[in-house]
């Protein structure tokens, strides 16, 4: 390979053909030296076609390389070559893939169909959450994935969050929710955008709580955390009431990650109550969210008692007159009543 692209001039009329040869080989490598070589081969393929990076390259090639793709898709599995090539041009393109949306999304769109081979999702979910979390290097290059956010993430995600029975369709679902925990984290979706699906996207999240796998709804606290934080203050109440229940429920979860994340959640949810939020309207819900919490706050895992601390002081914030009471009423029942003399004065020192 380093003998045909020293050919100089002779070689600019197969730029393609080299481009494809080199992502290849890279999808087939198992060694480190394969890949560094590929690396030298690019960048003389770039003094080839007259450009200074590689990125140049995949720009001026990607529309061919996507067709050269897309031909074969509807036959890919999770050990297709062409799904690794596909890995390897949108990781390798960096900030180029991000001008070709409408190339690579059908494509995506495709090959993410609930009746498509499970190890190529699986595959292409992991894909997609790397470059996800730096969207802006990546996707959103061009900050035009917005545009097409709302189709990717219910047509593409929604239906692999979806509950089937089976190992393997658990191992999807974790992936569509790291896939939609990098979206939310990315920076490339907007609150606006993410209001227009919210009704879709917090229905699953909710249900991904009760996966048996801890790392799912690990994923799913988080998820419901950043999505609090970017649209909380906007979501209506019955919306925010259908949402703390359900996070409750997780603090006995049987693992103190999730426990934490869980309290971390309700702390996030507690601090988005809006304006139509009325706390004197739905007192009742914040007096059950309290009187729950404390329980928590006499917990026998100190991590999980701290952390309910700060919950509760971002709810002194919504109703103080509410939490005082709750806690005057437990504080000599608990074991640890230092914690309930604790909130007490910061509600007091907040009046």
């Amino acid at each position: 390979m380093l003998c045909w692209v020293s050919c100089g001039e002779d070689c600019s009329s197969v730029g393609l053909q080299l481009l494809k040869v080199l992502i290849s080989v890279e999808s087939l490598a198992t060694e480190e030296d394969i890949r560094e070589r590929v690396e030298v081969c690019l960048r003389r393929v770039c003094e080839v076609d007259g450009v200074g990076e590689a990125c140049e390259v995949y720009r001026r090639h990607m529309p061919a390389l996507l067709a050269w793709l897309s031909v074969t898709q509807h036959s890919w599995t999770g050990y297709s070559l062409q799904r690794t090539q596909l890995e390897v041009l949108a990781l390798r393109s960096g900030p180029v893939i991000g001008e070709f949306l409408p190339l690579l999304l059908p494509l995506l769109q495709s090959c993410l169909q609930p009746s498509r081979d499970p190890e190529m999702r699986l595959h292409l979910f992991t894909m997609l959450a790397k470059m996800l979390l730096h969207a802006p290097l990546t996707l959103d290059s061009q900050g035009c994935f917005g545009e097409h956010v709302e189709v990717f993430v219910c047509e593409c995600v929604l239906p692999n969050l979806v509950w089937h029975a089976g190992c393997t369709a658990a191992a999807i679902r974790t992936s569509a929710l790291s896939c939609t925990l990098a979206l939310l984290r990315g920076g490339a979706i907007t609150s606006q955008q993410l209001l227009s699906f919210e009704d879709r996207l917090i229905p699953q999240l909710l249900s991904a709580l009760e996966e048996d796998s801890k790392m799912s709804r690990l994923l799913a606290c988080q998820s419901i955390t950043t999505l609090l934080k970017l649209i909380g203050q906007e979501l209506q109440p019955d919306s925010l009431n259908k949402i703390y229940p359900e996070v409750l429920k997780r603090v006995d979860d049987s693992s103190e990650e999730v426990r934490l994340a869980s309290l971390k959640a309700l702390g996030v949810w507690l601090s988005s109550l809006g304006r139509s939020y009325d706390p004197q309207s739905y007192q009742p819900h914040l007096e059950f969210l309290f009187q729950q919490l404390l329980l928590y706050l006499d917990d026998s895992d100190t991590k999980v008692q701290e952390t309910t601390f700060e919950v509760l002081k971002a709810g002194s914030a919504v109703n103080p007159a509410l939490l005082r009471k709750e806690v005057e009423a437990v504080r000599d029942k608990q074991r640890y009543p230092i914690n309930c003399d604790r909130l007490l004065q910061h509600i007091q020192s907040g009046s």
